[in-house]
């Protein structure tokens, strides 16, 4: 039996929920697939897969199973690719996945010189603000708010992820300016939708970390729409200072200073990060991209 063979199938129809689509991914025919799969749970001597005529799912040992070798599959994609590209010029499909305010507001901008620079070079590009596992996920690139992760991981960061309050010129002409944060429960806010929650506007005091109740004007996943909004005069947003920086140089924006600082979380997210695998930046296109965003966004520190 060829095991590496039945272990990518295997890894495909984990994520596919389809024979046809894995055999499709490997132009071989479905029963070809079936086959091995079966093959390889004679040889592991257990049920990997829950075959029904409407669906394929894991079993429970199908499943840990998958989350343990999915890294060596990956491992060993990444070495062919690096055998291949170790001579060759900047080419191939390159998976970025970034937070779609950043992504929007600071990657996009620059991405159409990268383009112009190696056109060889195909991007894939994910927005989205859900976590990604870079030894998981079929990912090049991330780019991510929080705090610097595990060493396993390469983390270079672009930007502080401090948020400010603000507001119009003409949202505080009409209802006032607030001066503490018990002022902000007399005015309106705009809420940005997290992947798991509303995120709350919490301020810290000698007893520990308090909510703030303002009433909620408008909530969005989309951070672009809360800039708009804000812009517009329809209440107080709560964003991240690399987001709203130009509208506040400019005057569109107006930044609130209150008598206690307002953030988004009890351990403030310290830094939006560009993270990749160490293996990985041997691999020309990844290693030129890294670079490139780097040069391009990285800020020198305050």
């Amino acid at each position: 039996m060829d095991k590496l063979r039945a272990l990518h199938y295997f890894a495909h129809l984990a994520e596919s929920a389809s024979f046809t689509k894995t055999a499709a991914a490997f132009d071989v025919p479905a029963s070809s697939v079936s086959r091995r799969i079966a093959d390889l749970e004679a040889l592991l001597q257990q049920q990997l897969l829950e075959r029904s005529t409407r669906q394929v799912k894991l079993t429970e040992l199908g499943a840990l199973y998958y989350q343990q070798i999915l890294p060596a599959l990956s491992s060993l994609d990444d070495a062919e690719a690096l055998l291949k590209q170790q001579q060759a010029h900047p080419s191939g499909l390159l998976s970025i996945s970034a937070m779609p305010s950043y992504g929007e507001r600071c990657l996009t901008p620059i991405l159409n010189e990268f383009s112009q620079r190696y056109p060889d070079i195909v991007l894939d590009l994910h927005f989205s603000d859900q976590l990604t596992n870079l030894r998981r996920d079929p990912i090049d690139i991330a780019i991510r708010g929080g705090q610097a992760p595990d060493e396993r991981i390469v983390a270079k960061k672009l930007t502080s992820n401090h948020f400010v309050l603000c507001a119009s010129p003409a949202y505080l002409a009409k209802y006032g300016t607030p001066n503490s944060v018990l002022d902000l429960n007399q005015h309106l806010s705009l809420r940005y939708r997290g992947p798991g929650k509303v995120l709350p506007w919490l301020v810290k005091r000698p007893q520990g970390w308090q909510e703030l109740q303002p009433k909620i004007r408008l909530i969005s996943n989309h951070g672009s729409h809360l800039l708009n909004a804000a812009k517009n005069g329809e209440g107080i947003a709560l964003l991240p200072e690399w987001g709203v920086q130009q509208m506040l140089d400019e005057g569109s924006l107006l930044r609130l200073t209150l008598d206690h600082e307002v953030t988004v979380a009890p351990v403030e997210t310290n830094g939006i990060y560009l993270l990749y695998q160490r293996l990985k930046y041997q691999i020309p296109k990844v290693r030129v991209a890294v670079d490139f965003i780097t040069e391009h966004l990285a800020q020198a520190p305050r």
